[in-house]
C-alpha cells in the first residue's frame, strides 16, 4: 500500500563529505520512499536521510539504497525508488504512525 505523504526530507551520499541537499517525499510505501532528486544517482547508491515528520521535534534518521530512477517528463528531476535499509524500529513506527493518521 502507497500513501501519498509529502514530507521534508535531506539526504546525501553515505559517507560523503557532501553537504546536505534537500527534497521531499512523493508517497511512501512499508520499504521506502519516492522522492525528486536533483541529480543521477545509480542504483545501489546508499543514503543518509533525515526525514521530517510534522509536530515533532526529532527528524526521522535512516539509511535508504537507491533501487530505481528515472528522469521526470520534463527532464528537471530524477523520481527516484529509496529502500529503507535501516530505520531503527522506532522511527519505523514514528514515520508509518504519521502515514495512517
Amino acid at each position: 500500500m502507497r500513501f501519498d505523504i509529502n514530507l521534508d526530507v535531506r539526504y546525501r551520499v553515505l559517507e560523503s563529505l557532501a553537504p546536505y541537499r534537500n527534497t521531499s517525499t512523493e508517497d511512501m510505501c512499508e520499504k521506502g520512499i519516492r522522492i525528486n532528486l536533483p541529480e543521477y544517482l545509480e542504483p545501489e547508491t546508499r543514503l543518509e536521510l533525515t526525514i521530517r515528520i510534522p509536530g515533532e521535534t526529532h527528524p526521522v534518521t535512516a539509511i535508504g539504497r537507491v533501487v530505481w530512477i528515472k528522469k521526470d517528463l520534463f527532464g528537471t528531476f530524477f523520481t527516484t525508488g529509496i529502500q529503507l535499509v535501516y530505520i531503527t524500529k522506532k522511527n519505523r513506527e514514528r514515520f508509518y504512525k504519521y502515514a495512517l493518521l
